[in-house]
């Protein structure tokens, strides 16, 4: 796994705070890095935790606890942009959508949002059994996140411009330093994971290669959304040999005002690290916790 003690962590350097000018709006700020990691390690454990007991392990759940300890190690990418400030988020908060669609809580809406908050902290057995919950909760129609839920309602028994002229305002408290803190703390996203492979079915002849987004400085801001897609088989080097391997593709989008092209590049190393080795990271029962000391403010 890439060691993370050479990464940036000072959100006041004079590079972070030119970039701040540079790409303050309507300039987008966010690059997208594709890549793919072998999958096999992965999925091996997987396996064995499932003939394991406890609360089932999914392939999400893995990659949103693998999101977590990456962004743990590399704070200036979990950290959040306000009022054209750079503040450091001490905790990792990863927002996953949930198709609704085929559900009860479809009726209403076709899609929801789970947040794991103190994702970083938890064990993959923990976030597996918190997402299960959400997304029943979610699949229900009981949203699980209060403000998502007076938003939603808000948008559905006002008239269109008093829904956009009441946003306006929500999104100005947002700036404001005590209510902007209130906000996320009832939404404590950092992060987004995005599993549009869900969609996806296999396919011969057909295979994944990347996608984009910018995402809007509206609500919220995230420093970092990772896609993912269906695991696919590709054909690969290894050991200087061309080989089948399953694959899965990754879409990295970053906030270059916060993640440069170098450490963007080491978050995505050390993410396919962790799912080299996920027995490392997590232990063999998907049990193992960071330590005390190293879910300390860095």
């Amino acid at each position: 796994m890439i060691e993370s003690g050479d990464v940036p962590r000072n959100p006041n350097t004079a590079v972070r705070r030119a970039l701040l000018w540079w790409f303050r709006p309507p300039a987008s700020p966010y690059v997208s890095l594709n890549f793919a990691v072998e999958f096999g390690p992965a999925r091996a454990y997987l396996d064995r935790l499932a003939k394991q007991e406890g609360t089932r392990v999914t392939v999400q759940d893995l990659l949103a606890a693998a999101v977590a300890r990456t962004l743990h190690a590399h704070p200036l990418a979990n950290a959040q942009i306000v009022r054209n400030r750079i503040v450091l988020r001490e905790r990792v908060g990863v927002a996953v959508p949930v198709n609704l669609l085929g559900h009860p809580g479809g009726a209403r809406r076709e899609l929801g949002v789970t947040v794991v908050a103190r994702a970083e902290s938890l064990s993959l057995r923990d976030l597996a059994e918190t997402g299960r919950r959400s997304v029943a909760q979610e699949r229900q129609g009981h949203g699980t996140n209060g403000l998502i839920r007076a938003l939603t309602r808000l948008a559905e028994i006002v008239p269109q411009p008093v829904f956009f002229a009441a946003m306006d305002v929500v999104d100005q408290l947002r700036q404001a330093p005590l209510s902007g803190e209130w906000m996320f703390r009832a939404m404590p996203a950092t992060t987004l994971l995005s599993n549009a492979g869900a969609a996806f079915s296999k396919v011969s002849g057909v295979v994944f290669r990347g996608a984009s987004i910018s995402p809007p400085p509206r609500l919220g801001h995230v420093g970092t959304v990772w896609g993912v897609s269906a695991v696919q088989d590709e054909v690969v080097v290894a050991d200087g040999q061309p080989a089948v391997r399953p694959m899965l593709p990754i879409v990295l989008v970053f906030d270059h005002r916060l993640v440069d092209g170098v450490a963007a590049g080491r978050l995505a190393l050390y993410f396919a690290g962790i799912l080299a080795d996920p027995e490392t990271s997590f232990g063999p029962r998907g049990r193992r916790v960071l330590s005390a000391k190293d879910c300390r403010p860095r």
